[in-house]
C-alpha cells in the first residue's frame, strides 16, 4: 500500500469508529524517510474539511518515553477509610482542555520503544485507554514504526501487541511522492531527479554500510539547500543527507539542469528555443519540471507550445504537474484556448474534468 491509499483508509477507519462506537487503530511500518508522520497530520486536515470539525493532531514520540509517560505517574493518596492509595496523573497523551473534539494520537516510533513501553501502549492501541486516561471515541489510535530489518533501533514485535491493532506496511511510491511534491512546491530539480532515478530515492530496503542515505525525506532536505549556496558547499551538503554516492549523481544531475534553456527564453520564444538533446532523459525532465514550477497565468500558452515540441509523455507530465501546482490555470483565457486546441493532451494526462 502506499502513502495516499494508506491516508484513505485512515479515513475509512476514523469515520467508522464514530459511527459504530467500535475503536479501530492502526500502525504503518515503512523503511525509513518516505513521509507517514506527515501522512497522518495531512489526515488530520483532511478530516476536519470532510466533517466540517476541528481535528487535533496530537503527535507522541513514544522512542523518547518511559512506561509512566504512558500510564500516569503515580502519587500517594488517602482512601475514604482513611488507608494509604496510589492515584495516578492524567497520562500525558490525554487530550487537555482547549484541545478540538475530535482527533488523532499518533504514537510515532512505537517499535522503537522499549518493551516497558509498549506494553501499556498496548491497552491504547486496543480500548483508547491506559488505567484511569481514555480517549473518547472522536480520537483514533496510529501508531507508525521501522521495520525490524532497517536497524533503526526497532524492538522485537510483542505478539499480544500485534493482535491489538491493523497493521499496515507501506511502500515507497514515486508517482504518490511527486504529486504531493509538486502541490508542496518541492524545488522542481529534486523532483525531475526522482523521476530519473527512483531506485536511489524510493528504496525498499536500508543499505547494509552505516552513513547517511537517500530517502524522500532526506531529498526534500537538501532540494531546500540547491539555491542556498555554491556548489561547492552543496556537494558537501548533498552528501552529508543522503549519502555520498547518490550525493555526487544529484550534484551531476544538477550540472546537466543548468545548461536547459532559461524559462524566460522559453516563453519569449517557443518555436524557436533549443529542445534538449532527445538522447539525454535527464535535461528533458529537468526542462520540464522548470517548465512546470515556473508556469503562470501570463506564460501558460507560450510555455506549453514549447512543451508541445516535446515527446508525447513529457508533454503529459508537464500537464499534470502544473496543474497540481496551479489548478485554477484552466480558466485563465490563454491557457483556457490553448487546452481547447489540444483536448487530446488533456485526456491523456487526465488531470481535470472534460465537462
Amino acid at each position: 500500500m502506499n502513502i495516499k491509499q494508506a491516508k484513505k483508509l485512515i479515513k475509512i477507519l476514523y469515520k467508522r469508529q464514530i459511527e459504530t462506537g467500535v475503536r479501530f487503530s492502526i500502525e504503518l511500518e515503512s523503511v525509513p524517510g518516505i513521509g507517514k508522520s506527515e501522512c497522518v497530520e495531512q489526515v488530520a486536515h483532511e478530516l476536519a474539511r470532510e466533517i466540517n470539525s476541528p481535528v487535533q493532531f496530537n503527535p507522541f514520540f513514544l522512542s523518547t518515553l518511559e512506561q509512566p509517560d504512558v500510564r500516569g505517574y503515580g502519587l500517594p493518596d488517602i482512601d475514604t477509610d482513611g488507608s494509604k492509595i496510589m492515584t495516578f496523573t492524567k497520562a500525558p497523551w490525554a487530550p487537555r482542555v482547549g484541545m478540538a473534539p475530535h482527533g488523532i494520537l499518533f504514537l510515532d516510533e512505537f517499535r522503537q520503544a522499549d518493551h516497558d513501553v509498549q506494553k501499556p501502549a498496548a491497552e491504547l492501541l486496543l480500548n483508547g485507554r491506559v488505567g484511569e486516561s481514555k480517549l473518547p471515541i472522536t480520537w483514533m489510535v496510529v501508531a507508525a514504526s521501522n521495520g525490524e530489518k532497517h536497524r533503526s533501533g526497532v524492538q522485537r514485535e510483542l505478539a499480544f501487541v500485534s493482535n491489538r491493532r491493523m497493521k499496515i506496511l507501506i511502500e515507497p511510491d514515486m508517482d504518490t511522492w511527486v504529486e504531493w511534491a509538486e502541490k508542496a512546491g518541492i524545488h522542481w530539480a529534486a523532483i525531475a531527479f526522482a523521476k530519473i532515478s527512483p531506485g536511489e530515492v524510493f528504496s525498499l530496503d536500508v543499505p547494509e554500510k552505516s552513513g547517511p542515505f537517500c530517502t524522500p525525506r532526506t531529498l526534500v532536505k537538501t532540494s531546500y539547500l540547491i539555491d542556498a549556496m555554491p556548489m561547492d558547499l552543496l556537494t558537501e551538503a548533498a552528501a552529508g543527507y543522503i549519502g555520498e554516492g547518490t550525493g555526487a549523481k544529484f550534484i551531476a544531475f544538477l550540472r546537466v539542469a543548468e545548461t536547459i534553456p532559461a524559462f524566460e527564453d522559453i516563453v519569449k520564444s517557443p518555436q524557436k528555443c533549443p529542445l534538449p538533446n532527445s538522447d539525454r532523459p535527464d535535461a528533458q525532465y529537468a526542462t520540464m519540471q522548470m517548465v512546470a514550477h515556473r508556469v503562470d497565468k501570463n506564460t501558460a500558452a507560450p510555455a506549453f507550445e514549447y512543451l508541445q515540441r516535446m515527446p508525447k509523455e513529457f508533454q503529459v507530465a508537464g500537464l499534470k504537474a502544473t496543474l497540481r501546482r496551479v489548478p485554477q490555470l484552466v480558466n485563465t483565457i490563454g491557457f483556457s484556448k490553448w487546452l481547447k486546441e489540444n483536448k487530446d493532451l488533456l485526456m491523456s494526462a487526465n488531470s481535470v474534468n472534460m465537462e
